[in-house]
């Protein structure tokens, strides 16, 4: 099965994993990595807007920024 031709909901609509399929990244981390990199206009965009703090922190950008956080820093210290 070619999963780059098909689409599959929940799983090829999803810009990480479709970094994953496509080869661009070999796992989960790198695909994050890549998809929150790439984004960085549209972060600082979403930003500039006048959207409400708790509106801002639902958006799954904000959501993905936040559960990575420091989390390769902190993992350092370990």
């Amino acid at each position: 099965m070619d999963l780059q031709n098909e689409e599959i909901p929940g799983v090829t609509d999803d810009p990480v994993i479709r970094l994953i399929i496509s080869g661009r990244a070999k796992d989960l981390d790198e695909a994050e990595e890549i998809y929150l990199d790439e984004s960085i206009p549209e972060i600082l965009e979403l930003l500039r807007q006048p959207i409400p703090d708790d509106m801002l922190a639902e958006h799954p950008l904000m959501r993905l920024m936040r559960t990575r956080g420091s989390r390769g820093w902190e993992d350092s210290l370990l």
